[in-house]
């Protein structure tokens, strides 16, 4: 199988640049012939003008690539937004002549906009898009429900991102961190729990929720919250904090480096990522994973498909920081639970090992062919 992948440039932040080079790679392995270009930003700092030329230019660059007949399937790494769909409906439009399979892959967005009634633009863009491409690969089973819903002509596929356990994780850590190591003469067992969050700070991946959550769980015990990441919300989540007589508990890290994050991880004893924004199945879950920690999370996206209720993680309700909370104290009280837990997440993140997801992305890849009569 000959690919050509076309997936945001290097410099641009997010989940996106981490992930295409590995599973180019594992598709390598597979025995597939795969190149990549940059499509979308060339960088954060980006101009609107600099922007639309580069944009531009790449489109041009990549239909003299497709136009030589060297590949058969073009993929497409996007997400299901306005912006994003802004830029890949005249690609699509430049391609659709070409031979090759055309694919998008949609890492999050607004899929939920297709049910019901309203988003009449959005809903008419998204046809479009589904029109003129020949399969589309999403992270979870509940957005390719609302897309197949909306568009039931459509080919819509379920894949995984691929993840690389890091040795510094995997070995690094003792399931539950050294508070779950009751019987440790090297860690006692009034050491203070630590509560991590990682990820972008908005609103809605849950942070300000998390800072109520955690007020309630420092009013009945030590404690400590660790947030790393930056956002809109940094300065809500400091304000709230305040407000809640609990700043001195909570560490802003800030972006951090892999190193820096990896002894974040290595140091913490529950993870959690009350998330109701759209995406598929944040990294940071299977970082945690990989890290031994249990989660507390939403049944949002991929984490319904990925996770099981006690198992991997405890579920619970957006926007509810009350329940949170209460899950977070669950863990911090049980200390078989937290082991268990962590104990079978690094089971569970070997699902996401490259060349296994890669075998299931090359099967999906033929199936969108065959169903487009290429095969």
């Amino acid at each position: 199988m000959r690919v050509l992948m076309l997936s945001p440039h290097p410099k641009v932040t997010g989940p996106l640049p981490k992930h295409t080079p590995v599973l180019v790679q594992a598709l390598r392995d597979e025995g597939c012939t795969v190149d990549t270009v940059g499509w979308g930003r060339h960088d954060d700092e980006d101009s609107v003008a600099s922007r639309i030329a580069s944009r531009l230019r790449d489109m041009s660059r990549i239909r003299r690539l497709v136009l030589r007949g060297k590949y058969e399937i073009v993929v497409v790494k996007t997400s299901h937004e306005w912006v994003s769909m802004g830029r890949d409906l005249p690609l699509l439009v430049a391609l659709r002549r070409a031979p090759p399979i055309l694919v998008l892959q949609f890492h999050g967005g607004r899929s939920d906009k297709l049910a019901g009634p309203g988003s009449l633009m959005f809903k008419g863009a998204s046809r479009a898009l589904f029109e003129l491409c020949d399969g589309v690969l999403m992270l979870s089973s509940e957005e390719v429900g609302y897309a197949e819903a909306f568009y039931p002509r459509g080919t819509f596929r379920v894949v995984d991102n691929p993840y690389v356990v890091s040795s510094k994780l995997a070995n690094g850590h003792s399931y539950g961190a050294a508070y779950g190591r009751r019987q440790s003469a090297s860690c006692p067992s009034d050491r203070v729990p630590s509560i991590l969050f990682v990820g972008r700070l908005i609103e809605e991946k849950g942070v300000v929720d998390l800072v109520e959550a955690f007020a309630r769980v420092r009013g009945a015990r030590p404690c400590r919250l660790v947030v790393a990441g930056r956002g809109p919300a940094d300065a809500e989540v400091r304000q709230r904090s305040g407000l809640l007589g609990v700043a001195d508990d909570v560490t802003l890290s800030g972006q951090m480096s892999t190193q820096e994050l990896y002894e974040l991880y290595r140091q913490s004893d529950v993870f959690v990522l009350p998330t109701y924004w759209a995406e598929g199945f944040p990294t940071v879950i299977t970082e945690a994973m990989s890290a031994g920690l249990p989660v507390v999370t939403t049944r949002h996206r991929g984490m319904a498909d990925h996770l099981t209720e006690e198992e991997n993680a405890l579920f619970v309700p957006p926007r509810k920081p009350v329940d949170l909370a209460m899950a977070i104290n669950r863990l911090l009280d049980d200390g078989a639970l937290r082991t268990r837990m962590g104990k079978a997440n690094t089971v569970k993140v070997q699902h996401f090992a490259p060349q296994v997801v890669a075998r299931r992305y090359v099967q999906t890849l033929e199936d969108i062919a065959t169903r487009a009569g290429r095969r």
